[in-house]
């Protein structure tokens, strides 16, 4: 065999090979975008506004308070380009006994014009839930930013879950 016949050859083999690669034929739906975010079906134990505590059963007092403007650092993810970038500070009391994990903790939130996305920002220390448990007696206070559609003055509503279940919805406006 020559070397351009060789050549050919293994090309076409190549060529057959790689298009074997991801498998399945392209014949596979892909997900919706519904299947892909988890439909909250639960009610919060406690519905409020915003600079209300509100005790749950297990003994933590959440205090979310109201919405207010949020500039960004450099390197922030999760901004959405026109929609406000919003921030409240979350303490959290643990009365309890036991120490609390909220290392589950998960905020989502809505406007009327839609759904709000989290901002991280370790620019201005806006990492998520604390990784660290609360000891009884304790405190701890955190931030956390959204990005949300509307306009200053629209009405928002954010749901704390933690462990899975939905602790409090707030309702109150964007800043």
């Amino acid at each position: 065999m020559s070397n351009p016949v060789r050549a050919l050859v293994g090309a076409a083999f190549l060529a057959l090979s790689l298009s074997a690669c991801g498998g399945g034929g392209g014949n596979e739906a892909a997900p919706s975008e519904s299947a892909l975010v988890e439909t909250q079906t639960q009610e919060a134990e406690v519905k409020t506004g915003f600079d209300a505590p509100v005790t749950t059963a297990d003994g933590l007092t959440f205090t979310l308070s109201a919405p207010a403007s949020f500039t960004p650092g450099d390197f922030a993810t999760g901004l959405i380009e026109g929609q406000l970038n919003t921030s409240f500070n979350i303490k959290v009391e643990n009365t309890g006994t036991a120490d609390a994990d909220l290392s589950t903790v998960i905020v989502s939130a809505t406007t009327a014009a839609g759904m709000c996305t989290d901002i991280f920002d370790g620019d201005n220390n806006v990492m998520g839930a604390p990784m660290d448990p609360v000891a009884a007696g304790g405190s701890f206070d955190f931030v956390w930013a959204l990005s949300c559609p509307g306009v200053a003055g629209d009405e928002i509503s954010v749901v704390l879950s933690n462990q899975g279940a939905p602790v409090i919805e707030v309702t109150g406006n964007l800043a």
